[in-house]
């Protein structure tokens, strides 16, 4: 072959190849999970909480800026007669309680806070993903059934329609197949629109424009790793950033109660000056001038308010986080044994499915269809029980969905949703 033979096709190979390069590979709920973390526009705007309160952490703490005081005071416009007290000073509160310590404490416990609260919406999100990624791909496997179940119909018709032909049949039999095809067609737009939706609602959740094309790979999986998952429920007290954030909240309330009660004395404040005063006297006297320098001190005295409104609301505060925190506990530990009880329960249902229901069903159809090929048995029979298998197929798959939603809500309870560093 001449060299100007083989450009066309190189060309091609290298084209396909660049195509596919191109081609972005499909996504796996737990990539769809990362993207998620990575570009949903909630969580970018949320992070901005640690931002706000590492700038209230750089505040606090600092002293209140110095005052400075100019006073003139003249007769010239009474007498004029050049008298005047002219007064400079500058004034410096102190803190003498630790207050602005206690300040930073309680703003550090702020950025803790936020951190912790970014970290909670990360594991809801991730868990929202997980579940519209898990809804698209039992909607794909619940189409991909409803299309075998479509095919086999289609057999039927023209196997029906072939006895019509020569007289072995009726067109009550073609027309009986077709409508059991019309059934199955319009189960098939009601599971298209299902798997429309959870696309739509997950590349919101992925950040993207909800009309982009959503193409999810990976099996679905009903398996249960006891001994993973009961490690994961022990560690999920611990795991759990909504538990962080009460336990976060009994410390900035303890804080601010530090912070009240060294509020009960308020600033002292330290002044030095230096003033000029010019008075006009008689003789022998005449026109004389003062030069005085002075240093004030004010200290408040907590005689009608000693904070302790402040100091009453901030142990109350305490006190409510502290059983909020109990209950959050309980809460989570809730969540965590009823999806562990679903899924124990949704997994012997299919279990049931698998090894009896659909075995028996897809073995009568078997025996049914051949009955009707040798002239055995009716139509009517043959679509019955061809309807009987394609309904315990649908609702095997919506099992397998129950299973999974139960699988994402114990995840998304224990943490476990969150991708393993």
């Amino acid at each position: 072959m001449s060299y100007f033979f083989r450009i066309p096709s190189i060309l091609v190979i290298i084209g396909s190849l660049c195509f596919a390069e191109e081609a972005a590979p499909a996504l796996t709920p737990a990539k769809a999970v990362v993207l998620a973390l990575r570009f949903n526009r909630d969580l970018a705007a949320a992070r901005y909480a640690i931002q706000q309160g590492e700038g209230r952490l750089k505040q606090a703490g600092l002293l209140p800026n110095p005052e400075f005081e100019l006073s003139h005071e003249s007769d010239r416009l009474i007498r004029n007669e050049g008298e005047y007290n002219l007064s400079v000073g500058f004034k410096q509160r102190f803190p003498i309680t630790g207050r602005l310590a206690n300040e930073k404490a309680v703003a550090r416990v702020d950025v803790a806070l936020a951190m912790a609260e970014v970290r909670n919406q990360e594991r809801l999100l991730a868990g929202e993903v997980m579940a519209r990624s898990r809804e698209w791909l039992v909607a794909r496997e619940r189409l991909r059934a409803n299309r075998e179940t479509l095919a086999t119909i289609q057999k039927l018709t023209d196997a029906t329609e072939k006895r019509l032909q020569v007289a072995e049949g009726s067109a009550a039999d073609v027309n009986l197949t077709k409508i059991e095809a019309e059934k199955v067609n319009l189960a098939q737009g009601l599971l298209l629109s299902q798997q429309e939706v959870a696309g739509i609602e997950l590349n919101s959740l992925l950040g993207r424009d909800p009309k982009a094309l959503v193409e999810l790979s990976g099996n679905i999986s009903t398996d249960m790793n006891t001994g993973e998952m009961a490690a994961d429920s022990r560690q999920a007290i611990a795991r759990r950033p909504d538990r962080q954030m009460a336990a976060l909240g009994i410390n900035r309330a303890a804080a601010e109660l530090v912070l009240a009660r060294s509020g009960k004395w308020e600033d002292w404040t330290v002044g030095f000056g230096y003033s000029r005063a010019v008075g006009k006297f008689g003789d022998p006297i005449g026109t004389k001038t003062d030069d005085l320098i002075g240093i004030s001190l004010s200290i408040p005295l907590p005689l009608w308010n000693k904070n302790g409104g402040k100091i009453s609301e901030a142990e109350a505060t305490r006190q409510r986080n502290e059983a909020e925190l109990d209950a959050l506990e309980l809460r989570i530990l809730t969540e965590i044994q009823s999806a562990e009880t679903q899924m124990r329960r949704q997994q012997a249902i299919l279990r049931q499915y698998r090894q009896v229901s659909l075995k028996l069903a897809e073995d009568n159809m078997a025996l049914l269809q051949k009955g009707y090929n040798d002239g055995l048995n009716g139509i009517t029979n043959v679509i019955q029980a061809q309807q009987q298998f394609a309904e315990l197929r649908q609702s095997y798959l919506e099992a397998v969905g129950e299973f999974l939603r139960a699988k994402t809500a114990w995840e998304t309870a224990t943490g476990a949703v969150l991708p393993r560093k």
